[in-house]
């Protein structure tokens, strides 16, 4: 994740102070956007005052130093933050809900997400399924790649959606927009997941489910690889 400032906590921030905070950023999100934009990529220095603000955790539980705002603010914070870089509002927007997310898993997966680092961002490949998946002892393995993935240069892990079934289902990279290009929505290629950090929302058929699993991303090509 793209971050040069360490880790604190954000629990006692109201979501007066945090739509405050938001407002504040506004015009230093307004002279950073050209420079999003050529780096197709929200700037370090963006990201910093996101993290210093807590504005990445708005949503993410107080007992990991998250504000644990109500859910008003997760429209909210992104809309003001929008009004100094509607790109800015996006990749938040979507970070956000995937710390909201988490906060529904097993504890022992959210101490692996965030026991080192409660600033790790996660991004996704969760609109619908575009991965193979396979049960394997301890959990299942994943493969394949997923698109649309927003800010995954600001990530550490990935939350992605699998069809549990045999045979194949490939994913091309497409995502070179005339707009939108700095919210960093990649293509996602993972190589396995653990089962305590995986949920099965709903069973489509008998040997054949979705899975949303949470991965670890380990490196970027066109788009961005993850594992457990």
């Amino acid at each position: 994740m793209d971050r040069t400032t360490p880790a604190v906590g954000f629990s006692d921030v109201t979501y007066e102070q945090a739509l405050q905070r938001a407002r504040d950023l506004v015009p230093f999100l307004r002279e950073q956007a050209p420079r999003c934009e050529a780096a197709r990529k929200l700037t370090p220095e963006v990201i910093d005052a996101l993290n210093g603000t807590g504005l990445l955790r708005y949503l993410q539980p107080k007992v990991w130093g998250g504000m644990e705002l109500p859910f008003v603010a997760y429209f909210d914070i992104s809309e003001m933050l929008s009004r100094g870089d509607i790109n800015v509002g996006w990749v938040v927007t979507n970070l956000a809900a995937h710390h909201r997310s988490l906060a529904w898993w097993d504890s022992k997966a959210q101490q692996e997400v965030w026991g080192e680092n409660p600033d790790a961002g996660i991004a996704s490949g969760i609109a619908f399924p575009q991965g193979r998946g396979v049960p394997a002892e301890g959990g299942v393995v994943l493969s394949g790649e997923w698109n649309f993935s927003s800010g995954t240069d600001h990530s550490d892990w990935s939350m992605l959606a699998a069809i549990v079934r045999e045979g194949e289902k490939p994913v091309d990279y497409v995502f070179f927009s005339c707009s939108g290009r700095n919210t960093r929505s990649s293509t996602i290629g993972v190589l396995s997941a653990c089962g305590r950090r995986a949920a099965r929302p709903f069973a489509v058929r008998m040997y054949s489910f979705r899975l949303t699993a949470c991965c670890r991303c380990i490196w970027q090509s066109q788009g961005t690889r993850g594992r457990a």
